[in-house]
């Protein structure tokens, strides 16, 4: 009995763990809640990162795709410009507008961002034909070109030419091509290099009148033209090759024949009666490096390019290097021009490669005063560079060789002027060129002339205004990249 009292007294086990229990009651409902809560968010999660992971893969699908158009657009442009028709194009440029900065693509360098972007389009593409003739030839047919600057490739790709740009100077051309494929772009750009070949190209070109007397014109290019009107015979309009049965006519109006001076045919090109109107300008830039008289010896460089000089006067020794090798020097003269002496103005880099003729242009003009003549004495020289002088003459003055190149010369380039006129050669003087002789002294027997470089692909960017068409071509890929804008 005292042990069922016993027990009757003091709570039980079960009651004890109920009473142990009470304040967890309700607690078992809202964690089950918020484990499946977890359990939704990780489900969430999962789906929406394999979700990302298919957006991406398909970004990526996409973008590698844009890439495959942009660089197969590429393909396509290089092909089209191959073409005989096409090649034309390829010292000519083309650059749209970037419509993200409002300026063209490339500008005048043919590099992304290097600030030389221009704010108008340039497209020297759209109506341009050149032709398979020289000027005053007839017999040439037009070159039309046909270029499809945008297409489609693939399944929805989209390429389009953005820009090309040529660089006379490099002697370059760089195209950017844009690709697409759905809302992915790409851009690839590459470079080439462009060889030009001119053919009948005017190593000497007189305006007005040749007066030879004689003189040696040597070289692969050393053709010269002469307008007819301002010859001894009006009637020859046509060319003559050396020992042509026309030659001693083309001569005689050049005045190169016996009664003129040394009897020989020196000249190793074309004569071509053919009155050629040249457009380049002569006109002083708005920014130049005005130097004043130089009368002895200097060196300019590119950095310094385009240089104003009053007065170039050189005589005895004095040389004048100007250093083409960071790029081209621009040389404008305005009152006057003579060397004597073994006096040198030479066109040199210093890279170990060889000086081109077009890097080293020399423009002549006097606004105001009479005209200026280039005047050549001695054994003097002009080494290879280009001189463009519209209202004067280049007066061969010269007793010998003064130039370091084989031959026997007092220039080494091209001369594109109003007359050449050599000095007076032959004792006594039986003909005369009265509007043309009141300066020239005499050198009996001279010979000493003109060589004309054998590459003249540095000056492809002037001889389309004269009515020459350069040979073309790609010569090799010197960079293909994909770039970002």
């Amino acid at each position: 009995m005292s042990a069922s009292l016993s027990r009757l007294g003091q709570p039980s086990y079960l009651a004890l763990n109920r009473l142990g229990n009470e304040p967890n009651k309700g607690f078992a409902l809202p964690l089950a809640l918020g484990l499946g809560f977890v359990m939704v968010i990780l489900g969430l999660s999962t789906i929406m990162i394999a979700q990302s992971d298919r957006t991406s893969a398909f970004s990526r699908k996409e973008a590698g795709a844009s890439l495959a158009v942009s660089e197969g657009g590429m393909a396509r442009m290089l092909s089209q410009m191959t073409q005989p028709n096409n090649r034309i194009l390829l010292t000519r440029s083309y650059d749209t507008i970037n419509p993200k900065t409002g300026t063209t693509y490339l500008g005048p360098d043919g590099i992304l961002n290097s600030g030389d972007e221009e704010t108008t389009a340039i497209d020297e593409w759209t109506g341009y034909t050149g032709s398979t003739s020289s000027p005053c030839e007839d017999t040439g047919t037009t070159i039309t070109p046909s270029v499809t600057t945008s297409g489609n490739m693939g399944s929805g790709g989209q390429y389009q030419l953005k820009a090309y740009r040529y660089n006379p100077t490099e002697q370059t051309g760089t195209l950017l091509i844009e690709g697409k494929q759905g809302e992915r772009v790409s851009y690839v750009l590459s470079t080439l290099s462009i060889q030009s070949e001119v053919e009948n190209f005017p190593g000497v070109l007189a305006m007005e009148g040749a007066y030879i007397r004689g003189r040696t014109l040597i070289g692969q290019h050393a053709n010269l033209y002469f307008d007819p009107a301002y010859s001894v015979d009006s009637s020859l309009t046509d060319k003559s090759a050396p020992n042509d049965v026309d030659r001693s006519a083309y001569l005689n109006a050049i005045y190169s024949t016996a009664t003129d001076g040394p009897a020989e045919d020196l000249i190793a090109g074309n004569i071509v009666g053919c009155k050629v109107t040249q457009t380049l300008s002569v006109d002083l830039p708005s920014t130049v490096r005005s130097l004043g008289s130089v009368r002895s010896s200097t060196t300019l460089t590119a950095a310094d390019s385009p240089y104003h000089i009053e007065e170039l006067e050189l005589d005895g020794t004095n040389v004048v290097n100007v250093d083409t090798t960071d790029g081209p020097v621009y040389l404008y003269v305005t009152k006057s021009f003579e060397l004597r002496g073994n006096a040198q103005l030479r066109n040199i880099r210093t890279d170990g490669q060889l000086p081109r003729v077009g890097d080293l242009r020399i423009i002549v003009h006097n606004a105001v005063g009479p005209n200026l003549a280039i005047e050549l004495y001695d054994q003097s020289c002009i080494d290879t560079a280009f001189v463009y002088n519209t209202e004067n003459d280049l007066h061969l003055q010269g007793t010998g060789d003064g130039c370091p190149s084989s031959g026997n010369t007092n220039f080494d380039g091209v001369a594109w002027v109003e007359d050449v006129v050599s000095s007076i050669n032959i004792t006594p003087h039986t003909r005369s060129v009265p509007s043309e002789d009141f300066d020239i002294i005499t050198t009996n027997g001279s010979t000493s002339g003109i060589r004309v470089p054998n590459d003249v692909s540095s000056l492809a960017d002037v001889v389309s205004g004269i009515g020459i068409t350069p040979k073309n071509k790609f010569g090799y890929v010197k960079s293909w990249q994909r770039v970002r804008l």
